[in-house]
């Protein structure tokens, strides 16, 4: 190392040090949730909103779910599945460039954010459809929900597929749906239906970079 990238690595180490010295300033922790339907039923996305002190940016992030998981990163956004629906004390810890860490727990109430109500009904004949309801039980404005239906025969065997995109579901809201069968077969003599996937509108701050102004 050169004499001037000696000097130029110790003014930052001083610099680095001078930051940190002085009362223990903590990171405010804080963090926003959301369901992420892009995969599974009960994936949730976690976004870190945390506020840190000036001129000492958050380094890494540990998450701790309540479920025998916890995910250590630098990033601010994480995705977790929860295994059954129920209250969640989700724990998030930021520690800055000096090594100061501030923590906050928060419960959280995992469920399917969308429901397909089970009382929907199979027409056989031309077209094969099905026809029911779903609901939005979460909190915010699903922008798309994807509803899907297979038809099988007596024997359990798939024989045809159908899907309809539901757009602009409001919290709490009701919408009827009509699925048909994408090819006609006359073995056809049952139906499942299921949420296939859906897209929240989780807003912002969802691009929020954990550093000083």
């Amino acid at each position: 190392m050169t004499r001037r990238a000696l000097f130029a690595f110790l003014g930052g180490v001083a610099l680095l040090l001078v930051g940190c010295l002085g009362p223990v300033q903590r990171p405010v922790a804080d963090f926003i949730v959301c369901p992420d339907g892009t995969v599974g039923a009960l994936d949730f996305r976690f976004a870190s909103t945390s506020t840190p002190v000036p001129g000492r940016p958050i380094a890494s992030l540990r998450w701790e779910f309540d479920d025998a998981s916890t995910v250590d990163t630098s990033d601010a956004v994480v995705t977790h599945r929860f295994s059954e629906d129920g209250t969640y004390y989700v724990t998030l810890t930021v520690t800055d460039s000096c090594g100061v860490s501030g923590t906050v727990t928060r419960p959280i109430q995992v469920y399917l954010a969308v429901e397909v109500y089970p009382n929907w009904r199979l027409t056989l004949g031309w077209p094969i459809r099905v026809t029911g309801i779903v609901v939005n039980r979460a909190d915010v404005r699903l922008e798309e929900v994807v509803v899907k239906a297979k038809f099988y025969d007596i024997g359990g065997v798939r024989l045809s597929d159908g899907v309809i995109v539901l757009e602009d579901l409001e919290p709490g809201e009701k919408v009827a749906y009509t699925i048909e069968a994408s090819e006609y077969h006359p073995g056809i003599f049952h139906a499942t239906v299921e949420v296939d996937s859906f897209v929240a509108d989780c807003g912002n701050p969802w691009g929020h970079v954990d550093e000083a102004e």
